[in-house]
């Protein structure tokens, strides 16, 4: 019995639903036998004690639906899903620049023409992408606007410095930073078209690099789509 309960006990802890179930059926188990066999603890905590017994699994019910009904990404591990990348966006969001082999909307809406930039600014270059990844990963991770803003706000600075000020891609992310800037709240929708939009960018200002730099080699699983 007691390594039927062990193996049990082993399974359950894999997942936070498990480990839910585990602590509730403990605290209950123990609060039963307590109940049951302990003859001298009095009346007055016996009494406390039936309360408790009849009231946790009310309280335990309404708790479990509050759970589910506001965290449900969070109550499962990776291995119950057949494909690990699902709980990846379940968990942290999923946008179309996450699919680069496939030309998403956004791309196809702002599709430019490549443009020269200043090659010698590599660290700007460098926290331009990152800045706008940062930005769009907020975006998708449900943080607040300000951030996002101030990621945009960065990345423009470091988008004048290489060169590519006052065109589309400046212009596209003084768009983005007013609709993002509205009082109105971001919308899951809002905010995964968003990221798409900011993914675009990226792989749009990534051309111009590889035309600005002399012998870029292709790196390996290279799906980027190029008009």
């Amino acid at each position: 019995m007691s390594h039927q309960f062990e193996a049990t006990a082993v399974k359950l802890s894999q997942g936070p639903l498990g480990i839910i179930a585990l602590f509730i059926v403990l605290i209950h188990g123990f609060a039963s036998l307590v109940l049951g066999l302990a003859n001298d603890i009095g009346e007055e905590n016996r009494s406390r004690l039936v309360w408790f017994l009849v009231s946790f699994p009310v309280l335990v019910f309404f708790v479990f639906a509050w759970l589910v009904s506001q965290h449900h990404a969070k109550l499962y591990p990776p291995q119950a899903f057949r494909d690990e990348g699902y709980f990846v966006n379940l968990a942290f969001g999923h946008a179309s620049f996450d699919s680069p082999d496939v030309q998403s909307p956004a791309q196809k809406k702002w599709s430019s023409p490549i443009y020269p930039l200043k090659t010698g600014l590599a660290g700007n270059l460098f926290w331009l992408g990152h800045d706008l990844m940062w930005s769009a990963d907020v975006l998708l991770r449900k943080g607040p606007p300000e951030q996002v803003l101030i990621g945009l706000d960065q990345a423009r600075h470091h988008l004048v410095q290489v060169g590519l000020g006052n065109t589309p891609f400046e212009h596209e992310i003084a768009s983005l930073a007013t609709l993002i800037g509205q009082p109105a709240e971001l919308s899951s929708v809002l905010r995964n078209d968003y990221a798409s939009q900011l993914g675009s960018l990226i792989d749009r200002i990534g051309m111009s690099a590889e035309a600005a730099q002399a012998q870029f080699v292709v790196p390996p699983h290279w799906k980027r789509v190029r008009n």
